[in-house]
């Protein structure tokens, strides 16, 4: 056993251990045992160190459980999150330069420094808060604030992304084309078709992912984007208003842009392509559909196209906001 320095017998002893139980900690129920070493040859209590941050951690631990307090690994996923050091999550937040490494290294932060922690990692919104406070009053530099900004950036990305997933992904069937939703094929082809068609606003787009998949689906049994369509006023549309949340996500392939109307009452709003797009992920046969889809329609007013689409099959016996099947492939108009 390892010896320890034992004041009252002036040299190193062996010790022995006895339990003791914490009922309270900062008025608190607790309950916990504590470990505590002493002298085998006088009896009186010894400081081990290792033995006294066991303690600590293990009622830290119970209370920190108890009382919802945040903890360590929680704080340096705050900070992984933006990519900050101890030193700028302190200055963003105004405390002292240690404060957030002594938090790390498993001290107790108050309730209010905790739930505040907590806080900023679940809400991106209020961290953003918090950092233009810091950057307006100069706690911390243009290099941290934009860091920050740029990852606040990717992490509503990711996640608006994670929900155009969710909210289009479904098993395969009939009504996806038997293709599970591809989020990467869709926002390609979208910069494409922005790209190949000099007008393409929100009511012809509809349109023409309808077209691209279910000429797919006729001549080779599955659709390009796994999306579902059902029936609307205007023709197919994208289910669940799913195509105003592909047109809204902060893609980089294609932008929004507004166009004041011919009459000039109203203001209409035009997709634009960045031209990256990235058509390699297609098949030779999906790039053949969709280019002969483009060629049929590039030059049809949004008006023209919706009223093609009025007399599909798919379109006239299937009712209004329901589903449309792509049994009705089969019986498209267009040729090719």
């Amino acid at each position: 056993m390892k010896k320890v320095y034992c004041p009252n017998c002036n040299g190193y002893v062996e010790y022995e251990i006895r339990q003791n139980l914490i009922n309270e900690y900062k008025g608190i129920k607790v309950n916990v045992i504590e470990n505590i070493a002493y002298c085998k040859k006088c009896g009186e209590d010894l400081f081990v160190e290792e033995i006294e941050e066991d303690n600590l951690k293990r009622l830290y631990e119970k209370y920190r459980e108890i009382m919802g307090i945040i903890k360590p690994e929680d704080i340096i996923k705050l900070r992984d999150k933006y990519a900050l050091s101890q030193r700028e999550l302190g200055a963003i937040l105004g405390w002292g330069k240690m404060t957030i490494n002594r938090y790390e290294r498993g001290d107790l932060p108050s309730q209010s420094h905790s739930d505040l922690l907590k806080l900023l990692l679940e809400d991106e919104e209020v961290f953003k808060e918090k950092v233009e406070e810091a950057y307006n009053k100069e706690r911390i530099s243009k290099k941290t604030y934009d860091k920050v900004n740029n990852k606040l950036g990717d992490i509503v990305k990711f996640q608006k992304k994670k929900y155009i997933i969710n909210l289009l992904s479904h098993e395969e069937n009939i009504y996806n084309g038997y293709k599970k939703f591809d989020f990467e094929k869709v926002e390609n082809l979208i910069s494409y078709l922005a790209d190949k068609i000099n007008e393409l606003y929100q009511t012809n787009l509809n349109k023409l992912l309808w077209y691209t998949d279910f000429i797919s689906f006729k001549h080779y049994v599955t659709s390009i984007t796994g999306l579902r369509y059902v029936k609307c006023h205007y023709g197919p549309v994208v289910e669940k208003r799913g195509y105003v949340e592909l047109l809204n996500y902060p893609s980089d392939k294609f932008v929004m842009e507004e166009q004041e109307s011919i009459d000039g009452t109203s203001t209409i709003i035009k997709i634009k392509s960045n031209k990256n797009y990235d058509m390699s992920i297609f098949t030779e046969e999906e790039l053949q559909v969709i280019n002969i889809v483009i060629d049929k329609f590039k030059n049809k007013s949004c008006r023209e196209i919706s009223d093609i689409s009025h007399k599909e099959k798919g379109w006239l016996e299937t009712p209004f906001e329901n589903l449309i099947s792509y049994d009705y492939a089969d019986e498209l108009k267009i040729v090719i």
